[in-house]
């Protein structure tokens, strides 16, 4: 069963436009400036949301990692994050950190993010998920390098219904064969939340998660694409991420709502394309109708008329109070009651 989240004004679902989130990453490089302008610019292409990770590199990584060094890098303090958030805020998008320990889950707390992310690299780390859903936000989760058992194991420690699970290869870049969408499908059909956290070159895959109905759409945000460290090389481009947001509404109205009904205008044509009873020749008055006296078929008019194919055995037998012409509708006032 479909279910739909609330991440800040934002409900997530069937029918609900995707949440597209800039992830700043360490795009930045570890300039405030920087950050705020990637900031501004993610909200002027049409972003959803905007993320940031919260870390000390001296306790997410060892100093001998061979990750250390570029975290070190590209390490924003709590303060300066505090205040891109407000930021965001400030330019109407949803807002959004990665956690990776307590220290993080207090920024997260006293900054009123929107939501929670947990990275690949968390998904078994079971005592931060349980932090993490204890704050009561919404949690978004990727699934790089884990397999079905280790989500399955994740899910259960978060609260369903404020979880949007990620598919996402950790690979940097991913190509093509990594993007594995028919997870994210899956799961979508399970009714879990689902989404995509994109590395791949381009927007191909990113496009694809939209037309398969992610709920959320995660893609790495640059101002352009030379500037050194970071994901700056396997990021988006305001250009391109505009591109993906004005494709994000085409899918919404294409998708629309999963309930079948009547769509604006088919009220007129309806009565034109439906089969009515119509006269088979003409027909003088007093006739008593048989079988070979009527057809069914569309009808001249949108007029009154019987319509479809019960409505013959309800005429058959019954006498007409009028002459009908050749392929003229038949109605309820037309028929004699003897």
């Amino acid at each position: 069963m479909d279910f739909e989240i609330q991440v800040g004004e934002r409900l997530l679902g069937l029918g609900r436009p995707a949440l597209l989130v800039a992830e700043i990453g360490g795009n930045h490089g570890g300039d405030p400036a920087l950050a705020a302008a990637l900031v501004r610019a993610a909200a002027a292409a049409g972003a959803g949301g905007i993320k940031f990770q919260a870390y000390r590199a001296s306790s997410l990584a060892s100093r001998v990692s061979p990750y250390f060094k570029e975290l070190a890098a590209e390490e924003l303090s709590f303060d300066h994050l505090a205040a891109l958030l407000r930021l965001g805020r400030a330019l109407g998008l949803v807002t959004g950190l990665t956690v990776f320990d307590e220290a993080g889950l207090d920024l997260a707390r006293t900054a009123g993010v929107d939501f929670l992310k947990i990275a690949s690299g968390d998904l078994t780390h079971h005592r931060l998920l349980a932090r993490a859903a204890a704050l009561g936000k919404p949690v978004f989760i990727s699934t790089g390098a884990g397999d079905e058992t280790e989500v399955e194991a994740a899910l259960a420690v978060l609260a369903p219904e404020r979880t949007v699970v990620l598919q996402c290869a950790a690979l940097y870049p991913a190509p093509p064969a990594s993007a594995n969408l028919a997870v994210m499908a899956g799961w979508l059909a399970q009714g879990l939340a689902a989404g995509y956290s994109d590395h791949a070159l381009g927007l191909a895959a990113a496009r694809l998660a939209l037309a398969l109905g992610a709920r959320v759409l995660e893609k790495h945000f640059t101002l352009v694409r030379t500037l050194p460290g970071g994901d700056n090389p396997l990021s988006a481009t305001p250009e391109e991420f505009r591109r993906l947001a004005d494709w994000a509404e085409e899918v919404r109205l294409l998708t629309g709502e999963g309930i079948k009904r009547l769509q604006p205008g088919e009220e007129a044509v309806r009565p034109l394309i439906r089969r009515a009873v119509l006269a088979a020749r003409n027909l003088p008055a007093g006739t008593r109708l048989a079988l070979e006296d009527l057809a069914l078929k569309r009808p001249p008019v949108a007029g009154p008329a019987l319509w479809g194919p019960e409505a013959l055995d309800m005429a058959v037998g019954r006498r007409l109070k009028r002459s009908l012409a050749e392929d003229e509708p038949l109605t309820g006032a037309d028929l004699s009651d003897g």
